[in-house]
């Protein structure tokens, strides 16, 4: 990682919030799980700026620890850590809780990104990054929590055979029971609400993910493969989420057979 990239911004440091807007955290409680003490403290540092109460941990067992001692309405795993990696902390908080899981990580091979979301990531950021990105990334992170969690908008909607379940973030696909991680859920949500009509990869990740970014690595298209081994009937020849060249995703709401 460049000085550049590791190094707090002296602007940053004078601020008070990102980008002229309120603090994000202010009020909220964030899990930092990281083994390596510098970015630790980095990360500690960029999470108090944007209002955060931080919280750390040094490993697997640690985070999964503290986790159980308190609420959090944000956790930040290391994929790299001694006793239990993230992923395997990922996978036990998602089981007890639907708190927003940001990873941060060296590891930047597709599978890796694929297996981060299928356990219910909610971002997943490689390494080396920018502390400006980071804190719009959990800026985004926590805006689309906040929303999700004060405008239900439904509790049980119906496309063609598909129904959707809000509260238990559950899928029904021709009578079958589908279990989604919340990204999954989300962008199943907003492609089915547009059915037949052509949806931008951009809009995606301002609606889904809640960010504009052209630099991610491939989350949309990621998160919709991933996706498509769950309700398609044959995921290498989907029919109820096509690809449009050119534009994006389209989901048809009377899929060809």
């Amino acid at each position: 990682m460049t000085d550049q990239e590791t190094s707090l911004p002296a602007s940053a440091e004078r601020s008070s919030d990102l980008a002229g807007r309120l603090l994000p955290g202010r009020g909220l409680s964030v899990l930092i799980a990281e083994d390596e003490m510098i970015m630790r403290r980095l990360l500690k540092q960029s999470m108090e700026r944007l209002g955060f109460t931080v919280v750390e941990a040094v490993d697997g067992d640690e985070a999964l620890q503290k986790f159980g001692a308190q609420r959090f309405n944000l956790i930040m795993l290391d994929v790299l850590m001694p006793k239990r990696d993230g992923f395997e902390v990922c996978e036990e908080i998602r089981h007890r809780s639907d708190v927003p899981i940001v990873i941060i990580t060296a590891l930047n091979r597709p599978e890796d990104i694929i297996r981060g979301l299928e356990i219910g990531a909610d971002n997943y950021i490689t390494k080396p990054f920018n502390f400006k990105e980071l804190e719009a990334r959990i800026y985004a992170v926590i805006r689309r929590s906040t929303h999700l969690s004060n405008h239900r908008a439904f509790e049980v909607a119906e496309i063609g055979d598909l129904r959707l379940f809000n509260e238990t973030q559950e899928a029904e696909i021709v009578g079958r029971r589908v279990a989604l991680t919340p990204i999954e859920f989300a962008l199943l949500r907003h492609l089915a609400s547009q059915a037949d009509r052509p949806v931008s990869k951009e809009e995606l990740l301002q609606e889904v993910w809640g960010y504009m970014d052209t630099d991610s690595p491939n989350l949309v298209e990621l998160a919709v493969r991933r996706l498509r081994t769950k309700i398609e009937a044959d995921s290498a020849n989907p029919t109820r989420i096509v690809t449009v060249r050119g534009i994006g995703y389209k989901y048809c709401s009377s899929p060809l057979t």
